[in-house]
């Protein structure tokens, strides 16, 4: 995966990069394949948050240490087997919120036109992917940031969270910590599925909850709607297989959770 720009170093002639945009930007690493950079990226998060959030610096700590005792190739296998092969723990915030719906497609659409808004190079991972996502949010304003992150961030995060704490995975920590990170930045959050009732009951302040919703009830897209008119003309694509496949689509998956852009 190529860089993200909110990682990158600036020049003396480009706007400084701020705090939240590297501490996202760090972890929207660490929620990508492991490169030779991974723990140096691990140590460099714990450095940047562990004055304003020691709680948030602990967990890092514990998943340091799992990256610490890892070779290259068991770090990989590790990742694959709780992101790659685990749909509860996808890292396609999309297929939390709306499984194999057709609204996902949309979902889809919509964040691309994000990363166009916000001129983010797109990976070969799908637009709804943790990685493009921590990109997007770091460059929102912070009222729409935070609108965003309580309609479709949140809850997906806390679906994954459960699948990973429920496993022991060592990246439940890490999990942890972005939740932390962003209730720290845009307010606290709704946890998932403590029951269905709570969930109706909060279905108008936390809009994204994926469970049950009376009919008419806001969703994730109505609560962030789609792109202005000037992004052009959009295609929505259904990603259920029982569909014939449409011609020129401008997103395309390969029918898992993670499918990637063709």
């Amino acid at each position: 995966m190529t860089d993200l720009p909110i990682v990158e170093a600036t020049t003396p002639e480009e706007e400084p990069v701020s705090g939240k945009e590297r501490v996202l930007g760090t972890i929207s690493r660490l929620l990508s394949y492991p490169d030779e950079s991974y723990g140096q990226l691990t140590e460099l998060l714990y450095i940047l948050v562990q004055c304003e959030l020691p709680d948030a610096a602990k967990k890092i700590s514990k998943f340091g240490q799992f990256v610490e005792q890892c070779e290259g190739v068991e770090l990989e296998e590790v990742f694959t087997r709780t992101f790659d092969v685990n749909p509860s723990c996808a890292l396609e915030i999309g297929w939390h919120l709306f499984g194999e719906d057709y609204m996902r497609g949309q979902f889809l659409v919509r964040m691309r036109g994000e990363l166009t808004k916000y001129e983010i190079t797109e990976s070969t991972e799908l637009p709804d992917h943790l990685a493009h996502v921590l990109a997007v949010l770091a460059l929102m304003p912070v009222d729409e940031a935070s609108l965003f992150s309580h309609a479709c961030v949140f809850p997906a995060l806390h679906k994954m969270q459960k699948s990973l704490e429920k496993n022991q995975s060592p990246y439940r920590h890490l999990i942890w910590c972005l939740v932390h990170l962003l209730e720290h930045y845009y307010g606290a959050s709704e946890p998932w599925g403590e029951n269905d009732e709570k969930m109706l009951r909060n279905s108008d302040a936390f809009p994204g909850q994926n469970g049950p919703r009376t009919p008419g009830k806001d969703d994730p897209l109505r609560s962030y709607p789609m792109p202005a008119p000037s992004c052009g003309n959009v295609e929505f694509v259904p990603l259920q297989i029982q569909y014939s496949e449409p011609k020129n689509l401008p997103i395309e998956t390969s029918g898992t959770p993670g499918g990637r852009l063709k």
